[in-house]
């Protein structure tokens, strides 16, 4: 696989020597034999996938863009150029962002990979005399690793595989399990069921080194960084996906629990309306956050930002998506153009804004989902409410539908006021069974019906050739 085997090169090339297509990043460049012999080397691995998590080019800004711009939430710019081809649906194997979403989504997943192996081998070094600390350090580390390995893989199945409910046999993604894949190896897809095992495995091998940790001294990382909070958040996302509804509610209970800035439903009041609103100026951590990438003025974001995007590049929120707002609604202040406010800046640097994967907010509503589902109707009004109500037309949980149906449908909307610009709506659709208003088109877009094709440098290197066959017919008409 070419674009594959460049991220894998990084660790086995001496200084000096990796792809000529990316830039030169200092943890990449460990000469070959050398890497993972300390707990500090485990350390560095760990931020260098946490630099490849977080990339524009991956969920910096692409992968969650494409989950708007792809999805009728927002609108490319015909003027600047950015994004408008992903919005009109004018893409194909060859289009840019699509390849760098993949290529930084496996760099995620190789360069954990290879720190879980590199952590092994040093817990295993009884040469180095680690202390029960070490250990607990080394096993954070490695918890964190398997999370966002999870995570990525979560992000790409869901843009290059079909959805889980249309079949666990479609194909899935090249995993990559406890070893790394070598230098022009050629490697098959697996299936979409495949990819969701490795998904869950990684998941539950994330908590048990956690645990580990934990139980060995280490402190939890924090909303920063993919610890207890992010993993519980990325067990309900994920479960939400394959239909295991009761382990998905679970999950984002204990994601509201270990937040601990109240319980998620209609009587929690944090954030309050200020708080909520002011939250998306700081890069602090917020009372939503459970997990977010962390950005600083030192990141040099300037064009590369989700705030340029959405600032300068004239980028915008759809006809479609500010029309589910009420007047009353609070959260228009955050949405209306000409830009939107989640990705305003700092004062000092307008281009820098931490971008939420997971929050508070999402876990609720994702037990309102539940609950409307399995017809619990009064407990998916009492989750529900705790977002609902920032329309503050709004003034009582009795107020929403109290029919499953109408629930889901109001859930569905609710989920764009909540996340509009936040990338959610393209994988939320595929997921719900959704069909979207699209500008470009008279017929309502079946998303679920729709995969991108595998870029074409992928193909045509000759390591990985499973293309999604037909993936064009299901563009939209």
């Amino acid at each position: 696989m070419k674009k594959l085997y460049k991220s894998l090169l990084f660790s086995a090339l001496a200084l000096g020597l990796a792809a000529c297509d990316f830039e030169t990043e200092n943890y990449q460049q460990i000469p070959s034999g050398s890497e993972y012999q300390t707990v500090q080397d485990v350390q560095n691995g760990m931020h260098g996938a946490y630099y490849a998590l977080g990339s524009y080019r991956f969920l910096g800004n692409y992968a969650v863009a494409y989950g708007d711009f792809c999805a009728g939430i927002s609108d490319g710019s015909s003027s600047s150029g950015h994004f408008y081809y992903q919005s009109n649906w004018i893409i194909d194997e060859t289009t840019g962002e699509t390849a760098d979403i993949w290529q930084y989504g496996f760099q995620v997943i190789d360069r954990c990979t290879r720190t879980i192996a590199g952590a092994q081998k040093v817990l295993a070094d009884e040469s180095l005399h680690l202390t029960a600390a070490d250990e607990a350090e080394v096993n954070l580390y490695v918890a964190q690793c398997y999370a966002m390995k999870a995570l990525a893989n979560y992000y790409l199945v869901n843009l290059f595989a079909y959805p889980y409910s249309a079949g666990t046999d479609n194909l899935g993604l090249p995993l990559v399990k406890d070893e790394p894949i070598e230098a022009f190896e050629t490697i098959d897809r697996s299936t979409v069921g495949e990819t969701y095992t490795q998904i869950t495995d990684d998941i539950a091998a994330a908590e048990a080194a956690l645990d580990a940790a934990l139980a060995g001294g280490a402190s939890d990382p924090g909303a920063f960084y993919m610890g207890a909070m992010g993993i519980e958040a990325l067990k309900a996302r994920v479960y939400m996906s394959m239909g295991l509804y009761d382990q998905a509610e679970t999950a984002a209970k204990n994601a509201i629990r270990l937040k601990g800035t109240g319980d998620g439903t209609g009587s929690d009041n944090t954030p309050n309306k200020d708080t909520y609103l002011s939250m998306w100026t700081s890069l602090a951590v917020t009372d939503e956050d459970l997990f977010t990438i962390a950005k600083n003025e030192s990141d040099n974001l300037s064009a590369n930002a989700l705030n340029t995007l959405y600032g300068s590049y004239l980028c915008t929120l759809s006809n479609y998506t500010l029309g589910l707002y009420d007047d009353a609604d609070y959260r228009l202040e955050l949405v209306s153009r000409p830009s939107i406010g989640k990705y305003q800046g700092l004062s000092t640097s307008a281009a820098t804004s931490n971008i939420p994967i997971f929050r508070k907010s999402e876990m609720s509503l994702i037990i309102a989902e539940v609950e409307a589902r399995i017809g619990t109707i009064s407990e998916a009004q009492k989750y529900l409410y705790y977002t609902a109500k920032r329309n503050e037309a709004i003034t009582g949980a009795d107020q929403l539908p109290d029919n499953t149906a109408d629930l889901l449908a109001f859930i569905s909307d609710e989920r764009v006021r909540e996340f509009a610009g936040e990338g959610h709506r393209f994988y939320d659709a595929r997921r719900m069974g959704d069909q979207v208003e699209l500008a470009i088109s008279a017929q309502p877009f079946d998303i679920a019906k729709f995969v991108f094709p595998i870029p074409a440098d992928e193909i045509n290197a000759g390591f990985c050739t499973q293309q999604n066959e037909g993936w064009s017919d299901a563009l939209p008409q």
